[in-house]
């Protein structure tokens, strides 16, 4: 890997010249922001400069930040060179050392170097650019406590809709492992479990990630724009085998079993303001937090499992849950609101919500899905249906009944993957896609009508069906 000639430290104010010098690199007449090099071994490195009038402000030096991506006007490009060796560093091995400037000042602050966490294109002042996703790498050494012990670590892990049901299967619901005849030796004895995997990689952030878990880290999941569950890795291991057998997907081998499973977690905006991040707020890949980061939740709470899980004075009635349930019926008598008109609520009182929302439209649809009529549930009696939102929460959308509707697992999945979606008087319609597997099982169900409730008033509103159909372009 590159290293710059010369004791470069972080803080050291650095002239062109003196930069040009320690990389053996001439940038000509001024500095770009992205220039990607290569040394005399032909080892990759990025030089990655931020300039306050650029405009970027100081919070750019610490945690992690939005880089807007090179070309001042038009639109940007993913092909264009210095773009794309920046989208390279987001799962390639390679340092990017980080530079910044203030207004009207001749001199570059050394940041020390910065991971490219992810990036995505957005339509800004007319154009569109590409927003990259940055964070100050973490130097520090493990977490450790007063006594000098190690102490847990932090994990978030996105879900992708692919892998939402089979997240589902096995860690939602403890994955029954008697229904194999045969298991690997790591599962031997265990008849019930909650469990999940990642994938091997060539990349060394996730690879050191994944090395560095174990028994009692902190892990929260996050899908479709919220984190919606958490827990505590009880094991870790690696095995092909256990991936091939529970998923059929050997290449997931990195193994890690969840105790202490929750859906008790707090919203991403509190978490991004526990750990002190800045910029979008999306769980870009698998990501281990960094030590300091963690040390300050510490700092701030008696315990991570105070802050992430909340305590015993936060739990929830079913007094509280009842009093959302009759609030949000109530508002039934109101016109809808196509965005949460009163978005700021604390924790707990959103946890109340949320429960409430899937509970009323549990009960409103009575535990059925509204595409397929099934009313499966568990042996304990809990139903597989679900309520989902039509105009998605990531896209801030109400919490109003008529926003909601009772879905299975699996048609669930296929409304907010974009499979399916509903005409105004709600009829299904589903997306073209004849070469993907699953189009020929769902085509069957265009047209029919989908199974509502008696009262129409609570039926889904035209105003949040055309919104879904627009995100899927149906």
């Amino acid at each position: 890997m590159y290293t710059p000639s010369g004791d470069l430290e972080s803080g050291a104010r650095l002239t062109q010249e003196d930069i040009e010098a320690a990389f053996d690199t001439d940038f000509g007449y001024y500095v770009k922001g992205i220039n990607p090099r290569r040394d005399d071994d032909n080892d990759r490195y990025l030089l990655l400069f931020a300039n306050e009038d650029g405009p970027y402000s100081d919070s750019v030096t610490h945690g992690r930040f939005e880089y807007i991506g090179e070309g001042l006007e038009g639109d940007q490009y993913e092909s264009s060179p210095d773009n794309s060796a920046l989208i390279d560093a987001v799962s390639s091995d390679f340092p990017v050392f980080f530079f910044y400037t203030q207004a009207e000042s001749e001199e570059w602050e050394y940041q020390g170097q910065v991971d490219v966490i992810g990036y995505q294109q957005e339509q800004r002042d007319g154009r569109q650019v590409l927003v990259f996703e940055i964070e100050h790498k973490d130097n520090s050494s493990e977490t450790t406590d007063s006594t000098g012990s190690s102490t847990p670590g932090l994990y978030l892990v996105p879900i992708s809709d692919y892998w939402r049901d089979k997240f589902r299967e096995s860690v939602e619901e403890p994955l029954d492992l008697q229904q194999y005849k045969d298991v690997p030796p790591q599962l031997s004895g265990i008849d019930r479990l909650r469990i999940w995997a990642t994938t091997e990689t060539d990349g060394h952030k996730k690879q050191s990630a994944i090395d560095k878990m174990e028994h009692g880290d902190y892990v929260l999941f996050y899908y479709d724009g919220e984190i919606f569950s958490g827990g505590r890795i009880r094991r870790s291991f690696e095995s092909s085998d256990v991936g091939e057998l529970i998923w059929s997907q050997p290449e997931s081998r990195h193994i890690y079993t969840i105790e202490d499973f929750t859906y008790d977690v707090p919203q991403i905006e509190r978490v991004w303001n526990m750990l002190g991040y800045e910029g979008r707020q999306v769980v870009q890949g698998f990501t281990r937090v960094a030590n300091e980061r963690v040390n300050g939740i510490r700092q701030d709470h008696d315990s991570l499992s105070s802050a992430l899980f909340g305590s015993e004075e936060e739990s929830l009635s079913d007094e509280a849950i009842e009093d959302e349930k009759s609030k949000l019926q109530d508002a039934i008598d109101s016109e809808p609101e196509l965005t949460e008109g009163q978005p700021e609520y604390v924790d707990t009182r959103r946890k109340v919500r949320n429960h409430a929302f899937r509970a009323l439209v549990r009960d409103t649809y009575d535990n059925t899905c509204a595409v397929c009529g099934s009313q499966r549930e568990t042996p304990a009696g809990n139903p597989e249906v679900e309520a989902a939102h039509i105009y998605p929460k990531s896209e801030g959308g109400s919490d109003d009944i008529r926003n909601g509707v009772a879905l299975c697992k699996l048609h669930h999945w296929a409304f907010d993957s974009g499979w399916l979606s509903f005409t105004d008087n709600h009829e299904i319609i589903i997306a073209e896609a004849p070469n993907k597997n699953g189009y020929h099982e769902l085509k069957r169900l265009e047209g029919d009508q989908l199974q509502l409730p008696d009262k129409e008033e609570v039926h889904p509103r035209p105003m949040f069906l055309e919104k879904h159909r627009e995100i899927h372009g149906l």
